[in-house]
């Protein structure tokens, strides 16, 4: 039972709390003079505008961990002559672009416009990336990420993923509905309530489109797993079986969901709903606990913990060949896989000097990416780029980021709640 304790307590402990204003605030803790150099210049914009175009761009590049934005003391005090970047100023700074930009009302709204200018080599003096689009003050941090998308996938040839948001779970003690399933922006700001219950919330899981969660909720005092839709609130059960019914999964392709369920013997297993054809289809039958399905990025095959090579580890199981093969050997207890999108590796839980978030790479050896004791729930965004958890901080529950490399590490506190069980949403429909 020792996978089973494990299990519920990664459901229970989780992460940090956000508002609409953002409840989280970000405290570095590692990493920011390790990424890529690069100048983000203040946006010349109207007073009372409400958001800080260059400032949130310029966070979003440093939580990354692939960039390391030079700190505005360090940014030329003759950057810009009329208007235009004066590269003679930057002889000596250590930047290999820079970002430079304006934000300007065109009728009831605004246009947001920037460059992308190289510094070094080649590239000095050019215009790598030039974009402009329109945006309200309400939607002006969309605007401001949509600008940090470009630029990092200019400079790296992979998406942005600033634009995404995450699901998590609010517990608020003495509330008349303490427990709250949340969205926000993948940065804290713009939370969205999308349901409230007496009963506990667990293990939210985004649809592939964005527009629907699976989650586990206990409101008929039963662990049931709920289908809903976050705009029109409607919702379906999909599996509230006796015994457990948790941790469900949604398929990349969007016509599966994985879960762990006991109902057949009592022994935790891994299935998949069938949304086309609404049909339950079991995966495993095996004597040892199976839990925590993920699927791999193509849907053709689910990784999942058990144990039953004597300890927790994780495993694959091949829909084609119907065989399955143990993943990870090093440490003595490896959980909660996620992949890591266009990689062979995965994100995992690893049981070395406590609980900590670690990536497990395809030749089985295991790369730690944090250093606390208590991390829970990684959840992966969808360029690959950074992991979200819960871990414990200064005491109290809380979110973190890591990057994939683990170069960039910070801590999420809240300043109100306890959350847990964070998931990363794929990339907006429209993303260009």
């Amino acid at each position: 039972m020792r996978l089973i304790k494990s299990f519920f307590l990664a459901c229970a402990l989780c992460c940090a709390a956000l508002s609409a204003e953002a409840a989280l605030q970000i405290q570095i803790t590692g990493g920011i003079n390790e990424g890529r150099r690069i100048a983000v210049l203040p946006f010349t914009q109207p007073e009372g505008l409400g958001t800080d175009v260059s400032g949130v761009v310029s966070a979003d590049l440093m939580r990354s961990g692939k960039f390391s934005p030079l700190p505005q003391s360090q940014i030329p005090s003759n950057a810009l002559s009329n208007g235009q970047l004066n590269l003679a100023a930057f002889a000596q700074s250590p930047a290999e672009a820079a970002v430079i930009g304006s934000v300007y009302p065109d009728g009831s709204s605004y246009q947001v416009e920037f460059q992308l200018i190289g510094l070094k080599g080649a590239q000095q003096g050019k215009v790598i990336a030039h974009y402009r689009g329109a945006s309200s003050a309400a939607t002006m941090r969309q605007a401001a990420h949509r600008v940090s998308d470009r630029v990092y996938q200019h400079l790296t040839g992979q998406p942005g993923a600033f634009r995404t948001r995450i699901a998590y779970i609010v517990y608020k003690h003495g509330e008349p509905f303490p427990y709250q399933l949340m969205t926000a922006d993948y940065d804290g700001y713009n939370e969205v309530p999308v349901l409230k219950s007496t009963q506990p919330i667990m293990t939210p899981s985004w649809a592939p489109d964005g527009s629907r969660l699976v989650y586990v909720s206990f409101e008929r005092r039963v662990p049931t797993i709920f289908v809903q839709d976050i705009n029109t609130r409607q919702r379906t059960a999909i599996a509230s079986y006796p015994g457990m019914n948790s941790s469900p999964a949604w398929s990349p392709d969007g016509t599966k969901i994985a879960m762990t369920l006991s109902h057949e013997g009592g022994q935790p297993d891994i299935y998949y709903y069938d949304l086309q054809a609404k049909q339950l289809v079991r995966v495993t039958s095996n004597p040892a606990i199976d839990t925590e399905p993920t699927w791999s990025a193509d849907s053709k095959s689910l990784y999942f913990t058990s144990e039953r090579g004597g300890g927790a580890q994780i495993y694959r199981f091949d829909f084609a060949t119907r065989q399955t093969e143990r993943m990870t050997y090093q440490g003595r207890m490896n959980l909660s896989a996620k992949t890591i999108p266009g990689s062979d590796a995965l994100i995992v839980i690893t049981n070395q000097n406590g609980y900590r978030v670690a990536r497990a790479d395809a030749d089985g050896s295991i790369y730690m990416l944090t250093t606390s004791s208590l991390d829970e729930s990684p959840s992966v965004a969808p360029n690959g780029s950074m992991v979200i958890y819960s871990t414990v901080y200064q005491g109290r529950k809380g979110l973190a980021i890591v990057s994939a490399d683990g170069r960039f590490k910070a801590n999420l506190p809240s300043s109100s709640g306890e959350i847990s069980a964070p998931a990363w949403g794929p990339f907006p429909q429209d993303y260009k």
